[in-house]
């Protein structure tokens, strides 16, 4: 579709702020975001939308336009829900960057608006009518099954089974996920025991990749061509639009659970107030539960990836953003609630393949009562700081872990961090600096040596008299007694916060 068939749409009511003479843009789909450099997602020609959230000052509309102009984007949808109108600077933006850019009234929400853009980009065929006059995700498969003589499957990077028309292989279900990390785009996959499947993106997903959903087709397709990519396509978009619907619901529970959560560890609200608050968002609370905190960087995209890793668990649970992360509260039995770590374990490995490098860090608490939620949130907090902490590309911490020193140090604000650093290491850094000596790695190697000056020795190459004599210099410059075990802890502490090298006992030399 064009940019002009949704000015013209007097329903949505959009008012053109720039860029009104470029009618004959194409829109190619739709992107929803309020990440200020949302680049990594986007492919080009869509229709961005955006609530504004990011958006501070000047500097702000800059960064975010200039953005989307590099990613090719069609056209800006500024929301007024939060700012009453698009800021004058952001206009002034999309005029410099000549990108066009129109205000959605309050009245349209962004679900409405992108449904109405897939709905007009993508209206050849009985599949898109069915599913916007109410039709379910396994009525659409069956469909475009019928269609293609083929079975569908819609899958999520988060390593779940969405719905399909039949059982999925496992080797099938391996191969894609590998695939649709490495970027796939439409193609034939090839699972381990030569089963042949089109993975077909949802182009249209504005989740982040490793929460995106895609399609599977069964299949070689030897004769695949524009008829079978139509089909495909349309049950991409009608998926997008089923997506859309899920989501949307995910938030509406996620706002009453959110307030809930704040209330709690506020403790604003008393446990039955906040039992009560939970029945209503759907989990039942006369079961136990556990906690689960998630946090790849940004809030939205951890609440958004937490709910994805939720569902791929199959367990009863609820998903809300929390701090700087998100939360998610899991209701089962004991038994099952106790593998909730390894579960979520080999789920994030799935995921972790879509994050680009990124670092995601996973917390879970330990299995407890509902009247008893404010400590299991906070157990999940620790965690997952202690997960965030250890700096792995895909961390899980669950409670068993939480009986360790780095739980503290994990805990304790940035600022006083370097401080304590600071004030028991900055005379030898600097002494190992000016002589090119290597105190504070003689140090840390006897630390993790348990004071043994035979094994700190032979771990150095060097001899017994020469390390007693380094670490005399170390008392020396600190003005502390390695002799007392209570230096030898202020010390151990202080390197494990030393970002330049391995903590004590890492095993790393």
């Amino acid at each position: 579709m064009q940019l002009g068939d949704l000015l013209s749409d007097p329903e949505l009511g959009l008012v053109p702020l720039h860029g009104a003479d470029q009618a004959d843009r194409p829109v190619r789909g739709v992107y929803i975001t309020d990440l200020i450099d949302p680049r990594r997602y986007l492919t080009g020609g869509e229709l961005v939308l955006s609530g504004l959230m990011w958006h501070s000052g000047p500097a702000d509309s800059e960064r975010f336009v200039a953005a989307l102009v590099d990613a090719g984007v069609s056209a800006l949808a500024a929301g007024t829900a939060r700012l009453g109108h698009a800021p004058p600077d952001l206009v002034e933006a999309c005029r410099r960057h000549d990108l066009p850019v129109v205000e959605v009234p309050v009245r349209v929400s962004f679900n409405a608006l992108a449904e109405r853009v897939q709905r007009r980009a993508a209206p050849r065929r009985e599949l898109v009518a069915a599913v916007a006059a109410g039709a379910d995700l396994d009525e659409a498969l069956r469909m475009a099954a019928d269609e293609l003589g083929a079975d569908c499957w819609v899958l999520s990077a988060a390593g779940w089974v969405v719905g399909g028309t039949a059982e999925l292989p496992g080797d099938a279900h391996r191969a894609a996920l590998r695939d649709f990390a490495r970027g796939g785009t439409p193609g034939t996959v090839r699972s381990g025991d030569g089963d042949a499947h089109v993975l077909w993106p949802v182009e249209s997903d504005t989740a982040p990749r490793a929460a995106r959903w895609f399609v599977l087709i069964a299949g070689a397709f030897e004769d695949w061509g524009a008829e079978q990519a139509a089909i495909a396509t349309d049950l991409g978009t009608v998926v997008a639009l089923l997506r859309a619907r899920v989501d949307e619901a995910r938030r509406i529970a996620g706002r009453s659970v959110e307030a809930a959560l704040r209330r709690s560890l506020d403790g604003a609200s008393t446990p039955a107030e906040v039992a009560a608050r939970l029945e209503t968002a759907g989990l039942p609370t006369d079961e136990p539960l556990r906690a689960v905190a998630l946090d790849v960087g940004d809030v939205t995209e951890s609440t958004t990836l937490l709910r994805e890793v939720a569902a791929a668990t199959g367990m009863a649970s609820v998903t809300a953003p929390l701090g700087d992360g998100a939360v998610a509260l899991f209701v089962d039995d004991e038994a099952h609630l106790a593998q909730l770590d390894d579960r979520i374990g080999r789920i994030v490995a799935d995921v972790q393949q879509c994050l680009e490098g990124r670092g995601l860090a996973v917390g879970v608490s330990d299995v407890t009562p509902a009247t008893a939620l404010r400590g299991a949130l906070e157990e999940a907090g620790y965690a997952r700081r202690l997960a965030q902490r250890r700096r792995g590309r895909a961390e899980v911490v669950g409670a068993a872990e939480l009986a360790t020193h780095e739980v503290l140090l994990a805990s304790t604000p940035d600022e006083l961090r370097r401080s304590y650093r600071e004030r028991l290491l900055a005379d030898l850094l600097a002494y190992d600096e000016a002589h090119h000596s290597e105190l504070v790695r003689t140090l840390r190697t006897f630390l993790d040596c348990s004071g043994s000056w035979s094994r700190c020795a032979e771990v150095l190459h060097v001899h017994v008299n020469t390390l007693r004599y380094r670490i005399r210099r170390v008392e020396e410059i600190t003005g502390r007694d390695l002799s007392e075990f209570a230096t030898r802890v202020d010390f151990y502490l202080a390197l494990s916060l030393d970002h330049g090298a391995p903590a004590p006992g890492s095993g790393q030399r």
